[in-house]
């Protein structure tokens, strides 16, 4: 059998079974055989460095991607040449979803900082799927999921609320990942974080010293600790979890 060649170049890789993000990536209830012909399809990348891409907007579609470690951005760019940030993908998540339909990339995905991926192509897992409820069924969440993030983002907030909802969103992710809910490491530039809520980088910049003085949050370079969370919770205007 010849050797993948995404295999041979990530010596690191761990099987679904042996990963600590299973929980996040697959179903709960997928059984040890369809678990053992999902780990057949996956094929890990090698390392991805800082601000390299992973696909372009307009490539043709043919893989789905998991964020295996570090960070990936999504990026679009509007008819006059300006780049959009439309999302920020965790140790987790999946991105390319939104290419099902058009059947191409609808966005370019960068890497932020030193990062890895789980691949797959769409025709395997739309096979595995067809085989697979389970699989299916963790699709359409996921997709839906993008779709909820997608319209909480348009919403109508004041510039306050923007970033604290942005970061009370990141706490429960992180959370979801057994990390620190409180302790963030925003890799990310501030420009991007500015992009992405479609803020200027100085109004960003302005609400982080303000509230570090209001003892909300405590920051030092990419080190974000919130230091009340009730504060930032009703900032954001949620009653929960945003």
């Amino acid at each position: 059998m010849a050797v993948n060649q995404s295999r041979a170049a990530a010596p690191y890789f761990l099987k679904c079974s042996q990963c600590s993000l299973r929980k996040l990536c697959l179903p709960d209830s997928i059984d040890s055989e369809g678990l053992a012909q999902l780990e057949e399809a996956i094929e890990p990348s090698a390392p991805y460095h800082d601000n390299q891409i992973v696909y372009e907007a307009e490539q043709c579609f043919d893989k789905i991607y998991a964020v295996k470690s570090g960070m990936f951005k999504t990026v679009t760019v509007d008819p006059e040449g300006n780049e959009h940030i439309v999302g920020f993908h965790l140790p987790g998540e999946l991105f390319g979803l939104d290419a099902i339909y058009p059947g191409k990339y609808i966005s370019t995905a960068i890497s932020i900082s030193t990062s890895s991926l789980c691949e797959i192509h769409y025709s395997d897992l739309e096979s595995l799927a067809a085989k697979l409820p389970s699989i299916q069924h963790q699709l359409l969440s996921l997709m839906s999921k993008e779709v909820h993030a997608s319209n909480a983002l348009s919403m109508d907030q004041t510039a306050e609320q923007k970033l604290a909802t942005f970061l009370l969103s990141l706490s429960s992710r992180y959370k979801q990942r057994d990390y620190s809910e409180s302790r963030i490491n925003l890799i990310m530039p501030r420009r991007d974080i500015a992009n992405y809520l479609n803020m200027a980088p100085e109004t960003v910049s302005r609400l982080f010293k303000r509230f570090q003085k209001e003892g909300i949050l405590d920051i030092k370079r990419t080190d974000l600790t919130i230091t009340d969370m009730r504060a930032l919770t009703a900032l954001g205007g949620c009653t929960g979890a945003c």
